[in-house]
């Protein structure tokens, strides 16, 4: 058991980490067994070294496992104000059936490894349990841990890997999970970020997919290669979506905190596949004063069928007045359509949000009109009828105003159907501009932080990143999630907070997956529509409300002219709708080339927009130069000597999109 002048002593060691860090070839089945073969004395050096650890006869990983003990007593006990303030923003924790299994990491960012702890995984009739990485939920190419029982203890582990079809489990050549602590209960063990193992996963920023399963069969795991158990069992199988390396948790310092509820008021929902509900109302009389918005919480009554919602604040004259108003959106009275500076939003699988401790949104005060719009998109497939709904949000603010005011910025692609996305395609890219003029319109000499990011594509969205361009200088990208689910919209605090400075440009790129569809999808408002959006969190806030574009009108004129006159597809109308003519065109591949083609090289039009929906003066902003970028996406990730020395193919290496980049 720790005593309390060791545990200061960690969290101070943490604190400081904190501060000093901010070939194609498939390797055959012969080959891979010969290797086994050849480095079996190694690998069985490697366990008897591993039992070593576990019975205590280490001492060289003595601060790991004391960082594992550490996090066990966390876990276990209440300790003084310090303790208990580290592991609220070091610890992470969520259940993986929903119930009882707890797993719990702490994210090492100085040593660049995850530490695990899992409770009530097992009991004394179960035999193994495994955790692992999936790349999108499936079993095939998974990263998994197997903890097995010998003689009453769960005492063994082993690393692995799955087969391209999912059914069989092989033993890793490198052995990457590290285990400090088993039994009949629970285990602790660590994972570098990146083990430099073609057969492990790197753990990244984005979404990850957890996998775990537990049985009472005996398993071969002393063979290369044993069939995956088939576990169907309620609560003894799962997969859970998380963001796995996640910023520390955020403490709110003030104590005296006022709140407000925006909420709708018992709203029907229409028995219809998409609505987007609209509820104006008046705030109470807390916000007279002004005040900073500290955090926001997500209240959600009817779970299945909220794809997303958002609060915008009424940006006009204190004392003007705004009709009230409690239905669905396309009937919006006209004063209400100028509540369009965004608040607080939520999407699926968001949860609270917290401000950094030093900026809050700006709330109340002389000038504020009290008046917000809360808009919420219902997704009701099933055309349910009879549902009422009263979601919306809990808002905490405070008296105390902190040194920033901060904003909200969308970026991304405008929500028109001057895009499309082709049928057929694994992962086509669609890219939003906020180019390099409307930064310098906009934002202040010594520029702005941005502190979250939440990214945000309807049903066909599988992966999105805002990439940032200083001059020719591509710099660290603002968020990325090369796994994105529409399912898992979280609304992320970002460990790196990047500074954007007048001049510089940001990209965001969704990329679609349209293998089902039989026509082209169009951008919209529908679910069956798609969008393309990054909503960031900054400080110190600007008039800058949205820096997002399309495809230049007079751009998309020539195209329908070039596809009719060229390519003779004859349902083309040169003055019918562009739904219309997208959907009647046959798609083959060199269309879909041409296709984007037009949309990376071409002209764009620019929405360079304040709150109130005027776009910011000193030019014209259509007709507006495409910022260049590179097609192919950085990756990410250390250098590691003597690389895949087998030539095996990587787990990450999957199914490839038209540009070749292969994200499945």
């Amino acid at each position: 058991m720790l005593k309390m002048p060791l545990l200061l002593q960690l969290s101070s060691q943490l604190a400081q980490q904190d501060q000093d860090k901010e070939q194609d070839e498939d390797q055959d089945q012969d080959q891979q067994q010969a290797y086994q073969r050849q480095h079996q004395d190694k690998l069985q050096e490697r366990q008897q070294k591993q039992r070593q650890v576990l019975q205590g006869c280490s001492t060289r990983l003595l601060l790991p496992v004391m960082l594992l003990l550490l996090m066990a007593t966390l876990l276990t006990r209440p300790l003084g104000a310090v303790s208990n303030r580290l592991s609220e923003t070091k610890l992470h924790e969520i259940y993986l059936d929903d119930k009882e299994i707890k797993l719990s990491w702490m994210v090492d960012w100085y040593k660049q490894e995850v530490l695990f702890h899992l409770q009530n995984a097992f009991n004394e009739q179960h035999r193994w349990f495994y955790l692992g990485f999936s790349k999108r939920g499936g079993l095939a190419d998974a990263d998994i841990c197997f903890f097995e029982n010998q003689n009453g203890f769960f005492n063994a582990v082993t690393d692995t890997y799955t087969s391209p079809d999912g059914l069989w489990v092989r033993r890793d050549y490198q052995q990457d999970c590290e285990v400090f602590k088993m039994d009949e209960f629970t285990l602790a063990f660590k994972r570098k970020f990146d083990t430099c193992d073609p057969l492990d996963l790197r753990l990244h920023e984005g979404t990850m997919y957890v996998v775990w399963a537990r049985g009472e069969s005996e398993l071969a795991l002393e063979d290369h290669q044993f069939a995956l158990p088939n576990v169907t069992a309620p609560h003894e199988a799962g997969v859970k979506m998380l963001q796995l390396l996640r910023a520390d948790k955020i403490l709110i310092p003030e104590t005296d905190l006022d709140q407000v509820e925006i909420t709708l008021e018992k709203a029907p929902i229409p028995a219809q596949e998409t609505t987007y509900w609209c509820h104006v109302q008046r705030l109470d009389s807390v916000i007279q004063h002004r005040h900073h918005i500290v955090q926001f919480e997500p209240l959600i009554k009817t779970p299945g069928l909220i794809h997303h919602m958002e609060v915008f604040h009424c940006e006009t004259d204190e004392h003007a007045e705004i009709p009230l108003y409690n239905g669905d959106c396309s009937q919006l009275p006209p004063r209400a359509k100028i509540c369009s500076k965004v608040m607080a939003l939520w999407a699926m699988g968001a949860s609270t949000f917290t401000y950094p401790p030093e900026a809050g949104l700006p709330i109340g005060g002389p000038g504020f009109n009290p008046h917000v719009r809360l808009e919420v998109h219902f997704n009701n497939p099933e055309k349910q009828a009879g549902v009422v709904d009263s979601s919306g949000f809990r808002i905490k603010m405070s008296k105390s105003l902190r040194q920033f005011d901060a904003a909200v910025m969308e970026l991304g692609l405008e929500y028109t159907d001057k895009m499309a996305i082709p049928p057929g395609q694994r992962a086509f890219p669609l890219s939003g501009y906020c180019v390099a003029d409307c930064t310098r319109a906009a934002l202040p000499t010594s520029g702005i932080i941005v502190f979250g990011s939440q990214l945000h594509t309807h049903l066909r969205g599988v992966r999105i990143l805002t990439r940032h361009f200083r001059g020719e200088q591509e710099l660290r990208e603002l968020n990325r999630d090369d796994f994105y689910s529409h399912h898992f919209q979280e609304m992320r605090t970002l460990h790196y907070k990047p500074r954007v400075l007048p001049g510089d440009a940001l990209v965001t790129t969704c990329y679609y997956n349209t293998l089902e569809d039989k026509t082209a999808a169009l951008g919209g408002f529908s679910i069956s529509d798609e969008m393309c959006v990054n909503y960031i969190h900054y400080y110190p806030a600007t008039k800058l409300e949205v820096c997002k574009s399309s495809v230049a009108e007079e751009t998309l004129e020539n195209y329908f002219i070039y596809m009719k006159r060229k390519e003779h597809q004859h349902g083309i109308h040169l003055n019918g709708a562009r739904s219309t003519n997208y959907r009647s065109i046959e798609w083959t591949q060199p269309r879909v080339d041409q296709l984007y083609t037009m949309y990376v090289q071409e002209p764009l039009s620019m929405q360079c927009n304040r709150s109130d929906g005027q776009r910011f003066e000193g030019r014209s902003w259509e007709g507006v130069a495409a910022t260049p970028v590179q097609i192919r996406m950085p990756i990410h990730r250390k250098l590691c000597p003597n690389y895949n020395p087998l030539w095996l193919k990587p787990l990450e290496k999957g199914e490839c999109d038209l540009l070749g980049e292969c994200i499945y």
